[in-house]
Parts: structure tokens; C-alpha cells; sequence
């Protein structure tokens, strides 16, 4: 057995990695390796920097990608880890991998910590990242509906609706971002390296799709959506937020009818995005959501280790 850094050839592997595991666990893909290619090879940081590969007889058999952006208060860790002999050993190895990566950086905070995202059937990969002192921190649910038949949106007299042009609304987009999920957060926050770089490179965010509005005093929400390619004629809402100024007052409920009316006019039926809304591992409070006729499908547990001793 043997690790190796990654470069910008194993796009195709990781992908393949990923979705075997994805197919194991929920029986659909993760993937499609162009739109992967956006996130391994990215805006904060090379494939060899912060890319791991497993190989064990000559064949790689798992792989694992590290995150680290602004502001430096995490590393995230992405796992591809398909089924197979020796599988929790293997996530032990990668784990201790991803580790050394963000310990090694110049740029991570002196009390960062790590990040994981694990699956919540996947019970063996949680056992591993317990026993190497992770600890669950939140849940993340994504949620699909039939969009068919979803109303037009209602929305408030005092605002503008226009689609979001990565020219003119860059800044005010993420503004809004920013303010919905601020890094204080802690379980999920874009960086605007991350942003920027998805909004400007990832091929399923095609044009037309993305919403902003904005009231008198300047942006208020926004809705980044995608073509989702876990399954055919549907769309992702990938980011969605609404200024705190503006809560509560339907803007949501209208943001996510508006984006089902862009995802109808190019023939798809379904819509998925993923909320950490109901993040307690037993709340299950969605109305947001199935208030337009989504429902959860599966969660995605958030683990941190928070105990590292830095050198």
C-alpha cells in the first residue's frame, strides 16, 4: 500500500472513486468529472498540494481531496472511499493524510480545525472519524420535489427580480451570501474565493438560471442554481439566502418558486438543493422547503475535530 499525491490528470479517477461510492451507498452518482474538475482543481489550491491517493497492489482503490479557503479556520475533508477489503483502515490512512496536508499549510489558523462530511448511513466511515476524536457537529438534508406543477412566485411590490449576471452582481451576490451564512457559522460558509470560482467555472451553472433581487437598499437575496447531475431533468439550488433585513417576509418562499419556473423553462421536472436548517440530528423542521413541495431525501453529517495539537 502505498499513498501518492494527486494532480490534475486523476480528475477521472476521483470521479470514478466518488460515484462508486455514491452508487454503493444511495444508488446514484456524485459526479460528472468536468463539474468535479471545479472543485479539485480550484481557485485555493493544486491537486498535488491537497489531493491523496490510495493504491494498494499497483490499482488505486481510494482517494481523498482537502479544502482550505478564507478563513483558514477549517480543512474539509472529501473522501472517495468505495466499498471494499480494508476500507475503514483505508479511511484511517487518508484521515491521517488529510491531517498532515492542513497541518503543513502556511495559511490555516493556529486553533483550525477539521471538517468531514459523512454520509449518515455510512456507519462505518463515522465509527472511524469517532474513534480518531471527530465528533458530530450538525446535519446536512438535501430534499427533491416534483416541479411540475409548482405555482408562480408572489412577490413583495418593493422589490426587483432580475437574473443574476456574474458581470454586474459578483460582489452584491456574495454580500448576501455572506450574510446569510457568515464564517462564525462554523458548519458551512463560501468563502469568496469559492464563490467566485464556482459561479465562474463550474459548467452546470448555466446562464440564465441564477436569480438576485434586490429592494431600495441594494441586493436582498439570491438563489446560485445549477443543472443537477445526480439525475436526468432536474436542477440544483446550490446556494440561497435572504438578507436578515428581509426574513420573513416571503422572499424565500418566492426565491425557490422563481428558480422552479427557470428549471421548468428548460423542460426539467424536479429540483433538489441541501439545507442545514434542521441541523440537530432529530429536527426535522423543513417548512421552508415543503411549504413548496420538496421533500428530505437524505442527511449528510457534519463531524469536527477541534482537538489538534499544532507543531
Amino acid at each position: 500500500m502505498r499513498i501518492r499525491p494527486g494532480s490534475s490528470r486523476d480528475v477521472a479517477t476521483f470521479t470514478r472513486l466518488s460515484n462508486a461510492q455514491s452508487q454503493w451507498l444511495r444508488g446514484e452518482n456524485s459526479w460528472q468529472e468536468d463539474e468535479l474538475a471545479a472543485i479539485l482543481i480550484s481557485a485555493t489550491g493544486e491537486p498535488a498540494d491537497n489531493d491523496r491517493y490510495l493504491e494498494v497492489g499497483g490499482e488505486t482503490v481510494a482517494a481523498v481531496h482537502v479544502h482550505m479557503s478564507e478563513p483558514y479556520a477549517k480543512g474539509t475533508i472529501n473522501l472517495a472511499l468505495p466499498p471494499g477489503r480494508d476500507r475503514a483502515d483505508h479511511a484511517r490512512t487518508l484521515i491521517g493524510a488529510a491531517e498532515r496536508i492542513v497541518r503543513s499549510s502556511p495559511h490555516m489558523a493556529p486553533d483550525a480545525a477539521l471538517q468531514l462530511d459523512v454520509a449518515r448511513e455510512d456507519t462505518e466511515l463515522r465509527a472511524v472519524a469517532e474513534e480518531l476524536g471527530f465528533a458530530v457537529i450538525q446535519k446536512m438534508t438535501s430534499l427533491e420535489g416534483d416541479i411540475l406543477d409548482a405555482p408562480a412566485p408572489a412577490w413583495p411590490a418593493d422589490v426587483e427580480v432580475a437574473t443574476f449576471s456574474i458581470t454586474r452582481d459578483l460582489t452584491a451576490g456574495y454580500d448576501v451570501i455572506r450574510e446569510t451564512f457568515p464564517p462564525k457559522l462554523g458548519g458551512w460558509h463560501l468563502s469568496k474565493d469559492d464563490y467566485e470560482y464556482s459561479v465562474q467555472n463550474d459548467p452546470t451553472a448555466l446562464p440564465g438560471l441564477s436569480v438576485i433581487v434586490r429592494d431600495a437598499q441594494g441586493p436582498v437575496a439570491i438563489a446560485l442554481n445549477f443543472l443537477d447531475t445526480t439525475k436526468s431533468n432536474t436542477g440544483l439550488t446550490g446556494a440561497f439566502g435572504v438578507r436578515t433585513r428581509r426574513q420573513r417576509q416571503g422572499l424565500g418562499h418566492a426565491l425557490l418558486l422563481e428558480s422552479f419556473d427557470r428549471f421548468r423553462s428548460r423542460g426539467w421536472a424536479h429540483a433538489r438543493l441541501a439545507t442545514v436548517l434542521g441541523k440537530d440530528l432529530d429536527d426535522d423542521n423543513y417548512t421552508l422547503f415543503t411549504d413548496v413541495g420538496m421533500r428530505p431525501l437524505f442527511d449528510d453529517l457534519t463531524l469536527a475535530k477541534t482537538d489538534m495539537t499544532w507543531p
